[in-house]
């Protein structure tokens, strides 16, 4: 009998030490959580204050995207065809960029052209659209961020602000 008592007590406390683990486990796991979440929406790619290289790329509407084409405040959202988390993002971003002038707003979609037709169709009654191959001129000159990446580009291909969610913008005056 004393070994059975004995037994019993040690898987509970084998059992006790088996949840402080796992409590120990969820709470790191909540806390990467939170820096993948919110944390790492405020870190840039391009930080603010970064001048855009020179780049070349043609709007579907026949604008030529080059670095003159930052006259003023411009919104630039970059999307890629294979990002489950761009198609996620798309609709918020549309509605953010919404009422906007159309030039003020750029959003560059990495792929191909016919995997791309669900962005464009979004896009183009918001912004100017390019349409281009994985690391192409846009995507290249941002550093070849990850996807979906937000930015604010001010005169002269200066970024000032860049985020992972549409709800991060800070969005110039509505026109």
């Amino acid at each position: 009998m004393p070994y059975l008592a004995a037994g019993v007590v040690f898987v509970g406390a084998l059992c006790a030490f088996d949840l402080v683990l796992t409590l120990a486990v969820v709470r790191r796991l909540r806390e990467h959580a939170a820096l993948l979440d919110g944390g790492r929406a405020q870190v840039p790619f391009t930080p603010p204050g970064t001048s855009l290289p020179e780049f070349s790329a043609p709007g579907l509407d026949g604008t030529a995207v080059t670095r003159a084409f930052f006259t003023e405040p411009t919104i630039v959202g970059l999307f890629s065809t294979t990002c489950a988390a761009c198609r996620e993002r798309l609709p918020e971003f549309t509605e953010r960029v919404r009422g906007l002038d159309a030039r003020r707003v750029l959003a560059v979609i990495e792929g191909e052209r016919d995997d791309a037709e669900p962005f464009t169709a979004a896009l183009t009654p918001v912004a100017t659209v390019v349409v281009e191959p994985v690391k192409g001129p846009v995507n290249t000159a941002f550093g070849h961020p990850a996807s979906p990446s937000f930015y604010v580009v001010g005169q002269d291909a200066v970024v000032t602000s860049s985020t992972l969610t549409p709800a991060g913008l800070s969005l110039p005056a509505r026109t």
